[in-house]
């Protein structure tokens, strides 16, 4: 059961989302999308155990005779009605939770939501995948007959529920629309902002971290090795998943991307393609890879642009962009960055990338959109995002010197009506523009 972990007090915010949906009068099928190990299956179980009277769990990786059930036809109610006997206990689709698991490893059954939606539109049904638009043929998908739903890493909201730290949840929660919080409080949330740094927002890391909290040295050993074991992981997805000669260089695109992260020559850092493979220097031959990985959820690719104007799509190109890691955990892991190096928060120049890795991390969980960069000569703005009318530059330093020359350039130029500094130091009274790097994740609260 990936993902899970056994403490009501890991609670996700995406539950939220799942009681709405339960609530809708035009309810469709949910798909919660998602990487390995994110929680998704912990989520549904979680929102079946506390939100409904009875709920049916159906794994399709770990019950490959449930693939038999859908191949005869994808009649809902025969469906249904066969998977009654091989249980052995009613299915009441209109009240009962009926969750599919692992829907990818079953093409039938994801098609079969389609049918769901059409002949069982009263139906609780809630399927999840790691995997899906690899491997899965697109006549299986059921194009406009459910909703799709993404579920992130924890963020650090969840992350300090995790740890028990409601005071500092709702200091977070207030501290964007009301006076910022007093200095001591700061540096509070600022050492368990370097905790989340360490573990990222893998629940059974994030789990981990917190069942050894008391033995900080124990704790911070066994997170990282977990994270070894999970990164191993996923590039046994990618070999199982893409082909022996494919896997190679899906492989080798994600171990580069935390090295190029860290290049400093003085310009734009752009995912260079002749870093990758000594024979494979070409956009063309990584764009496959790197599409692989994207529809995995382990990395988030950010074009960049060289307009800010409406839209951004149209001011970049297919060759220019950076490519993160979809968790800083990991990220942190894969470079060997000890755990102590972070408390201390002296590593160098590369906490810089890192800082930008953990914000963006936090702004694609909760923006739900394309998330741009901006250059222009030797001047960058690290994110773009487009709300309403407006485009946002937000701008990410790791420390506390917050000298704003590419945030200079970019509002001479665009003039905008919002924009966002995030560093290592604490919010202030007059300037609600710069902000501290633990908020954001409540960008989603301050924009206009």
């Amino acid at each position: 059961m990936e993902g899970l972990c056994n403490s009501s007090s890991m609670k996700r915010e995406i539950i939220d989302t799942l009681i709405e949906w339960k609530k809708s009068v035009s309810r469709k099928p949910l798909l919660l999308k998602g990487a390995r190990q994110t929680g998704k299956t912990y989520c549904l179980r979680y929102f079946g155990e506390h939100h409904f009277s009875k709920y049916h769990y159906f794994d399709f990786m770990e019950n490959p005779e449930l693939h038999a059930i859908f191949t005869l036809n994808l009649n809902p109610s025969r469906i249904l009605r066969d998977l009654s006997i091989l249980i052995d206990e009613e299915i009441d689709s209109s009240t009962d939770l009926i969750i599919f698991d692992e829907i990818q490893e079953c093409a039938q059954a994801l098609t079969s939501l389609k049918y769901f939606a059409q002949n069982n539109p009263n139906s609780y049904i809630c399927a999840s995948g790691s995997l899906l638009g690899i491997g899965v043929n697109n006549s299986s998908f059921p194009v406009g007959k459910v909703k799709r739903c993404n579920l992130y890493p924890m963020d650090f909201e969840e992350f300090l529920m995790a740890m028990d730290q409601m005071r500092l949840v709702e200091v977070l929660g207030n501290s964007s629309i009301s006076a910022p919080v007093v200095s001591p409080i700061h540096e509070k949330i600022w050492e368990y902002y370097k905790y989340f740094m360490i573990t990222g927002g893998l629940p059974e890391v994030v789990k981990t971290f917190r069942d050894k909290f008391s033995e900080l040295n124990l704790a911070f050993k066994e997170t990282r090795a977990l994270q070894r074991e999970l990164f191993e992981s996923y590039l046994d997805d990618i070999s199982k998943h893409s082909g022996k000669i494919k896997a190679v260089k899906i492989q080798a695109v994600i171990k580069s991307i935390p090295i190029q992260l860290a290049k400093e020559d003085g310009s734009v850092n752009k995912f260079v393609f002749k870093d990758v493979l000594p024979y494979a220097s070409r956009y063309s031959t990584l764009e496959g890879p790197m599409e692989w990985l994207e529809k995995a959820g382990l990395i988030i690719k950010v074009p960049i642009c060289n307009k800010a104007e409406f839209p951004l799509q149209a001011y970049t190109n297919k060759t220019r962009f950076k490519l993160y890691l979809f968790d800083v955990g990991i990220l942190g892991a894969m470079l060997n960055l000890s755990p102590k190096t972070i408390i201390n928060y002296d590593y160098g120049s590369y906490k810089g990338y890192f800082a930008e890795n953990i914000v963006l991390n936090e702004l694609s969980s909760h923006m739900q959109q394309t998330i741009y960069c901006w250059s222009r000569n030797t001047s960058e703005i690290e994110f773009l995002l487009e709300s309403e009318e407006q485009i946002i530059p937000i701008e990410v330093k790791a420390g506390i010197n917050t000298k704003a020359k590419s945030l200079k350039v970019y509002k001479e130029l665009y003039q905008p009506k919002q924009f966002f500094l995030f560093s290592g130091n604490k919010m202030t009274n007059n300037d609600k523009s710069r902000l501290p790097l633990y908020l954001a994740g409540q960008m989603h609260r301050l924009i206009n």
